[in-house]
């Protein structure tokens, strides 16, 4: 009999290792004392001084190395780094096939117009979703507890109960919560972290448990993140490929 080889998942910390970022600001990284995680450690402490904490990430720069050479060219790292920016992007999400993100792209580019930039077009489509919402709001401590809350059905938006994650939320759209779990979502507001802070197209009233979506403004979405995703490297292998 062949024994064959059981496809294990990567844990989730020894992702962050790889990519040396800190992909979902979880606390518990910081504890970690095993010296592989010295560097990435030390890296992510400064990031955390009050100069750099509140520094918004502009999802539209472009990032090219300071001193290029022969050696480390644009074109020689780009593999490398267009990878990275698919963990980047699948990791702060909850967790997305590549091909599922290029599927995110093809709906952008359907509804990109001349005036609207397409970096930030896709963002807006992650950021409307029910589960990213959930999670912008405090109410879970996780993008993967909002789903499961959601596919249990005890998210119910303008009345009705939702049971798909990717459900896109427009302008006006009100979510409220089952009462049977207003205890699990109370402490996960306590668990959560201070910062980021809740964005300003979310109109959230932590006594009733309720979520106003409002407009997404492109101007203030640099801000939602604490880290920047190299969008350009995703958009540009998609469309070269």
């Amino acid at each position: 009999m062949i024994l064959k080889k059981k496809n294990r998942f990567k844990p989730l910390y020894k992702q962050f290792l790889n990519l040396g970022e800190n992909v979902q600001n979880r606390k518990k990284l910081l504890k970690f004392k095993k010296q592989k995680w010295s560097k990435l450690l030390f890296h992510l402490k400064k990031k955390l001084k009050w100069y750099n904490k509140f520094k918004p990430q502009d999802q539209t720069q472009y990032l090219v190395s300071r001193f290029p050479n022969r050696w480390d060219s644009f074109k020689k790292g780009s593999f490398r780094n267009t990878l990275k920016a698919y963990k980047k992007l699948s990791l702060f999400y909850g967790g997305f096939a590549k091909k599922h993100i290029k599927k995110f792209i093809t709906q952008t580019y359907n509804k990109t117009n001349k005036t609207q930039k397409l970096n930030l077009l896709f963002l807006k489509l992650f950021e409307s979703r029910l589960d990213t919402v959930l999670y912008r709001s405090k109410f879970t401590i996780s993008i993967k507890a909002a789903r499961q809350l959601i596919v249990h059905g005890k998210i119910l938006v303008n009345g009705l109960k939702i049971k798909s994650p990717l459900y896109p939320l427009k302008p006006g759209d009100l979510i409220s919560i089952d009462y049977k779990i207003s205890s699990i979502i109370e402490k996960g507001i306590a668990r959560s972290n201070t910062w980021p802070i809740t964005p300003k197209h979310l109109t959230v009233n932590y006594k009733t448990l309720q979520i106003i979506f409002g407009t997404l403004d492109y101007t203030i979405l640099s801000s939602y993140y604490s880290f920047n995703f190299n969008i350009e490297k995703i958009l540009v292998d998609y469309i070269y490929k």
